[in-house]
């Protein structure tokens, strides 16, 4: 499941800029969100930026995309508090809400609540009458003001859970399946996690942004369902379920707000699986040790120390963002423990597409979302190398979507299974945002 997430449209915000170079470069990287460079830049642009405000805004870019929420909320509030006049009533009002929804990703929802309540009375006493999108996203935080923030408690110890690899399976797959010339195979990782003394498999997913349950499930479950319905994916319609607790071995999380499939969405979904495990949950562990000889997770009491020779190479963007490098050439690709195998994107396709237009082959394929089928054009790469975390990796038949729309196609490529398959070891740390892979 990919991105269960609210989406709420913020919009990205053009400065009016001196010409100083770090201003002008910075303000770039912003605009187009170009996130691992501004990441990656700040510290050497820092002490040249002349424009407080805008160093305000790419600290807390970054914070946000680093794991570092709350470092994020105290920074857009010093910049609200300080720079309205520089900012301008449109600007500062996208940031507030940008605060606002970080906020109610915190799980302070009668807090993000209230504060888009005041935006939406301020709006309307001014004459504007198109707020239907804060009254979703105060609906959104509304409905939960009575839940308190995830938390995890946890002895101090490395905690090892086994997993096991699941094979995907699809209902009615061969009515709506067009297989094109690569045969999808591969394997997810499930990992046993107990909700309410019954253990359940969860799918170990960095491509989700959130926990996701199945509509059967959730009732088994005995949890607390919310009636209304919310956004899955952009289009599909969902719930959202309360989770008091969940154990993941030693480890309880606490306070867990899932989102749920709908029967008739889940229809042509994988079978076989009760759940999904999300960066919700996984960012809020701090670090997981994938062992995939041994099938194990281990949870490490302390964050391993960042190897030499290893930089920053994670963001969390709603699922996890992975960067890599072709022929020195940067390359964002989301990592994504449930996508079985991998895939490039239009992104990719620019900056190598001599390369893929000489070797490519011409197919057409079907793909599967959360109660979606898409028959799409494709490009049959016979093989894509490239360097992450210091390793070189090269695979073999990877499809390459040209052209898409969608949230996901907005960069590289995904990588899943066909990349994690080939390490003994993947150290996915999200304290100092790096993943090694060994």
């Amino acid at each position: 499941m990919k991105k269960v997430v609210l989406l709420i449209i913020l919009g990205l915000v053009t400065y009016s800029l001196p010409a100083q170079d770090a201003d002008t470069h910075i303000a770039s990287l912003i605009n187009n969100e170009e996130w691992f460079t501004l990441a990656e830049d700040l510290p050497q642009y820092s002490d040249s930026i002349q424009a407080d405000y805008l160093h305000l805004i790419a600290d807390a870019m970054v914070e946000a995309r680093t794991n570092r929420t709350e470092e994020a909320v105290a920074t857009l509030t010093k910049l609200l508090s300080e720079h309205q006049a520089e900012l301008g009533t449109q600007t500062a009002l996208r940031f507030a809400l940008l605060r606002l929804q970080m906020m109610g990703e915190q799980g302070h929802f009668a807090e993000a609540a209230d504060g888009i309540a005041r935006i939406i009375s301020q709006l309307e006493t001014a004459g504007v009458t198109e707020t239907q999108t804060l009254h979703t996203m105060y609906k959104h935080y509304n409905d939960l003001r009575m839940f308190t923030p995830l938390s995890v408690s946890r002895p101090n110890k490395d905690i090892t859970v086994p997993f096991r690899l699941v094979e995907p399976r699809v209902t009615k797959r061969e009515e709506w399946m067009r297989g094109g010339k690569k045969a999808y195979k591969g394997n997810l990782i499930s990992v046993p996690i107990t909700v309410h003394g019954k253990e359940h498999p969860f799918i170990f997913d960095t491509g989700a942004g959130a926990t996701f349950l199945f509509e059967k499930t959730a009732w088994e479950m005995g949890l607390t369902i919310l009636p209304d319905t919310v956004a899955i994916n952009g289009s599909q319609k969902g719930l959202r379920a309360y989770i008091d607790s969940l154990q993941i071995g030693e480890i309880i999380c606490h306070n867990v707000m899932a989102y749920v499939g709908l029967s008739d969405a889940i229809d042509t979904l994988m079978v076989g699986m009760d759940a999904i495990l999300g960066m919700d949950i996984i960012a809020a562990l701090g670090e997981t040790q994938l062992y995939m000889q041994r099938q194990e997770l281990v949870f490490p009491a302390h964050p391993t120390p960042m190897p030499q020779g290893i930089k920053p190479n994670l963001l969390i963007d709603g699922s996890l963002l992975l960067r890599a490098k072709k022929d020195s050439i940067p390359l964002t690709f989301h990592l994504d423990t449930a996508c079985s195998t991998a895939e490039l994107y239009s992104g990719y396709y620019n900056k190598f597409a001599t390369e893929t237009d000489n070797t490519a082959q011409k197919d057409t394929i079907s793909t599967l979302s959360y109660g979606q089928i898409h028959n799409m054009e494709v490009l049959l790469l016979p093989s894509v190398s490239f360097m992450v975390s210091a390793q070189p990796v090269n695979m073999e038949e990877v499809y390459l979507y040209p052209s898409s729309g969608e949230y996901l196609h907005q960069h590289d490529g995904r990588m899943g299974m066909d990349l994690i398959r080939r390490f003994k070891k993947i150290t996915i740390n999200l304290q100092d945002m790096f993943a090694k892979f060994e």
